[in-house]
């Protein structure tokens, strides 16, 4: 080879050696990039376990308690016991939920009065009383406005109206008479996802009430 030759090929070399280191940058670049994008991602899911086991450990303690005051009118009394680490709570939407393992809106036999009445009938022993702590028509849900744990409040509530097609509302109560109260309570934090809280609540059915009396008063209704 002349020495025209030997330049030539020392050149291709050259070059090759710099496509080479090329590709090795590259390919050194991209799994840096690949091994940062995988270290950030791991980084993420621990970090959205830790978040999912901290909202799950705050899950609101809410306890429930259901006394009859009256012929048809009782008392929900609602309180935040813990956890420790939740001091407040901002609201709690209670929802009167409707029995359960029975689905009404299915029944071939209702006509277009009864599937329009349907959504304002409550399936269950109580409602929230309707008019009273801002509740509106039919009284299926109350809201509550900053309830600190280790207090508590107060919401009335009547005895659940059977709907109009019922000619005999002896067979609402008997149908209810022992039934638990169900709820579902959707509790909200500035600054955290909502916990969502369902419970039954022992429904008092007949009780003593404070008339100075030793007599049971069985509600009106109930007779």
């Amino acid at each position: 080879m002349n020495t025209d030759d030997w330049t030539a090929f020392g050149v291709i070399v050259a070059a090759v050696g710099v496509v080479v280191a090329a590709v090795m940058a590259y390919w050194t670049t991209s799994k840096a990039a690949a091994a940062a994008a995988d270290s950030a991602d791991t980084a993420r899911e621990v970090a959205q376990i830790e978040r999912d086991r901290w909202h799950r450990e705050l899950t609101p303690e809410l306890t429930f308690s259901l006394i009859r005051v009256g012929h048809s009118r009782l008392r929900l009394t609602t309180t935040l016991a813990g956890p420790v680490g939740l001091d407040h709570l901002d609201t709690i939407t209670l929802t009167v939920r409707d029995e359960a393992g029975r689905d009404h809106s299915a029944r071939p036999h209702y006509d277009e009065a009864m599937r329009t009445e349907l959504p304002s009938v409550i399936w269950g022993p109580a409602r929230f009383s309707p008019g009273v702590d801002g509740v509106a028509a039919p009284g299926r849900q109350s809201i509550i406005r900053s309830l600190e744990r280790g207090n508590f409040v107060y919401r009335q509530m009547d005895n659940s109206e059977p709907p109009s097609w019922f000619q005999d509302p002896g067979d609402w109560v008997d149908g209810y008479w022992e039934a638990r109260l169900r709820l579902h309570a959707v509790c909200e934090v500035e600054g955290h996802r909502p916990w969502i809280v369902v419970t039954e609540v022992e429904n008092p059915g007949v009780e003593y009430i404070s008339d100075g009396s030793d007599e049971m008063e069985i509600p009106e209704q109930y007779r």
